[in-house]
């Protein structure tokens, strides 16, 4: 991952904007998110995403997704893949990336809203870029956030307990992963020199993070192009005074590259804002065909060429 977030922030991608088509009367959304990444391994394909909120109540998974993957010099097709686990094992990466650049050294605790599937990669893949020891964790229900503390333990051994609100907003680094539309971290228990990840709304009416955290904090993104048309964490704060979208600090591909500057003191709060970018799908669905080619993993297809 922080390889494709310097390859897009070095103008080594093709990444238009996501298209998006809602059906009448669904309450639903398609969007389609293609890339080309030239940088290696080279990556050309898709991702098909469907957002149908209703779905719960159908005993439907709210979100799903396919990948879909081609060569890079012909255009055929590699392969087809589940685009629900790509997602979330790349967007956590990507907080991961962005975790290890702006948190600071020193960061131990770990606050994750929400209990899902994002909120459970979150903590697979910063505790591999911190030395975590202990997760507080903050769902929709004291029922949710027990369950979902009791698998961290179990599944990492690291202390974890159910907390709330503004326990979790005082964590060294923070993880929003929820579908809330309005804000859930408390801007007021953010602590001086802590990192937040915001990775769950991605819609320019919806956010997490509150406009007095946004305005307190350097805020880096994962692209600019997608923040400044779908980032309702920041373009609300901005409607409201709070924040000016000229005052981003930077992409997190500029960081790697050092074109950005960091975290310039332990004081200082940081804040990750990512809507998901198209490039992040590329890299990940390449990686993954290209371990699953060498295990002979997958079912083969052959199309009629004919």
């Amino acid at each position: 991952m922080g390889g494709a977030f310097a390859a897009y922030s070095g103008g080594l991608t093709e990444t238009p904007l996501r298209v998006g088509v809602e059906p009448p009367g669904t309450g639903g959304v398609l969007l389609v998110m293609p890339c080309a990444l030239a940088a290696e391994p080279r990556a050309l394909g898709a991702k098909i995403v469907s957002v149908f909120r209703g779905n719960p109540a159908r005993g439907l998974p709210t979100v799903t997704s396919i990948y879909t993957l081609s060569e890079y010099d012909t255009g055929m097709p590699l392969a087809i893949m589940d685009g629900s686990y790509l997602t979330a094992i790349r967007t956590a990466a990507g907080s991961a990336v962005a975790t290890r650049e702006l948190a600071r050294a020193d960061a131990h605790t770990l606050g994750v809203f929400g209990t899902g599937v994002q909120a459970r990669f979150h903590v697979e893949t910063i505790r591999r870029v911190r030395r975590l020891e202990r997760v507080l964790a903050c769902g929709s229900s004291t029922a949710k956030s027990r369950v979902f503390a009791e698998w961290v333990t179990q599944a990492t051994g690291l202390p974890a307990e159910a907390a709330s609100p503004q326990v979790t907003s005082a964590a060294d680094i923070v993880a929003a992963c929820t579908t809330s539309a309005t804000p859930v971290v408390v801007a007021d228990h953010v602590q001086p020199g802590a990192h937040v990840n915001a990775v769950g709304a991605f819609t320019p009416i919806t956010r997490e993070l509150p406009t007095e955290l946004i305005g307190r904090a350097r805020v880096y993104v994962d692209t600019r192009a997608g923040a400044l048309s779908e980032a309702g964490d920041l373009l609300l704060a901005a409607q409201e005074g709070g924040f000016e979208l000229d005052h981003l600090a930077g992409e997190v591909g500029e960081l790697i590259l050092g074109t950005a500057a960091g975290r310039s003191n332990t004081e200082q709060m940081t804040v990750y804002k990512s809507v998901g970018a198209a490039f992040l799908d590329a890299a990940t669905a390449r990686l993954a065909y290209d371990q699953a080619s060498s295990l002979g993993w997958g079912t083969v297809y052959e199309f009629d060429a004919k």
